[in-house]
């Protein structure tokens, strides 16, 4: 026997907790489906160096106190090797002291906040782009691409909704530093994470006469204040960052009734190319096995960002080598 926690002759165990139910179930629990495709693949083809993976997941419905609880558990009963496939910033953010004392790997987060990143953590490995990167994206093509001056922000208030709002500050400070031009982040207002409560950020916004607002949270509430906004004859462009899960946001979105003619202010920025592409042939591979394990289910973003990052663990735990 190995003498490495989590760690069999025949066996690696690996553990995630996130979002299967709840207001930001889609998330977790295509993320995690993402992911298990290409385990079973790997596993199917007797594994990593003879040792199948065994991924035991828990259900923390996107809420801090159960994500540090199912973590414990995952540590302290469960004695797998490392952690996999977090969802989200106020739930990530609770496990880095638990991380760190135990110095246990964590690998893949499904979110883009720079407090896991910076300062530097050794025992957390990111695949996706930061949301730095992804205000910078979206700003590129609002403020330098169609010369729009005024920007807006509603986001949720919590550790995620900072981040995002952070990375919004950062990128029109440079821009302002740069040239001349009257760029401001007009007005900022916030919900409540969990609430559908967008009313009184909607009046903040519309009176600011945002041209474009960034908005970070969860589908259903960001999908209701395009709604709103379009009733109240406010029709700027929208944009969130990719955490908001496309295809759940598109049904959304549907389901709010919001008019077709306003589709074309509704951008989302992604970390991973479409799942839709045949430019990359992990994309073909994902859809494969995808339709082979999860066959009632579509491939989307969410679900290929989970595979990548199973992918890229993958190839990791095969170079380090048999012990």
């Amino acid at each position: 026997e190995l003498n490495a926690t989590g760690i069999t002759n025949n066996e690696i165990v690996i553990g995630t907790s996130s979002a299967l139910t709840g207001h930001a179930g889609c998330l977790g629990s295509q993320y995690v489906n993402g992911a298990k495709s290409l385990f079973n693949e790997v596993n199917a083809a007797g594994g990593i160096h003879g040792r199948k993976i065994h991924l035991i997941s828990y259900d923390d419905q996107y809420d801090p106190p159960k994500t540090v609880k199912n973590t414990k558990k995952l540590i302290d009963d469960d004695e797998v090797f490392m952690l996999f496939g977090y969802v989200g910033t106020p739930t990530s953010l609770e496990i880095i002291d638990i991380v760190h004392e135990h110095q246990v790997p964590a690998f893949g987060f499904l979110t883009g906040a720079e407090p896991l990143r910076t300062p530097f953590r050794p025992y957390m490995f990111h695949v996706r782009a930061s949301y730095y990167e992804e205000v910078e994206g979206a700003l590129a093509y609002f403020v330098d691409t169609l010369g729009l001056n005024k920007i807006g922000v509603i986001y949720q208030d919590d550790a995620f909704g900072k981040a995002v709002l952070s990375g919004v500050q950062l990128a029109i400070w440079r821009r302002q530093q740069e040239s001349d031009r009257d760029l401001d982040i007009v007005a900022t207002d916030t919900y409540v994470r969990g609430s559908m409560e967008v009313e009184p950020a909607l009046g903040t916004l519309k009176n600011s006469g945002a041209e474009a607002v960034i908005m970070v949270g969860t589908y259903n509430p960001l999908a209701k204040f395009i709604k709103l906004s379009e009733d109240n004859n406010f029709t700027p462009y929208f944009h969130t960052v990719s955490f908001i899960g496309s295809g759940a946001f598109a049904e959304s979105i549907k389901k709010q009734d919001v008019s077709r003619r306003i589709y074309d202010k509704i951008i989302v920025t992604q970390v991973v190319p479409s799942p839709a592409s045949d430019e990359f042939e992990i994309v073909g591979q994902h859809r494969n096995a995808y339709a082979r394990h999860f066959p009632d289910d579509e491939p989307n973003y969410v679900s290929l960002e989970g595979h990548v990052n199973a992918k890229v663990l993958v190839e990791a735990l095969k170079r380090v080598g048999p012990d």
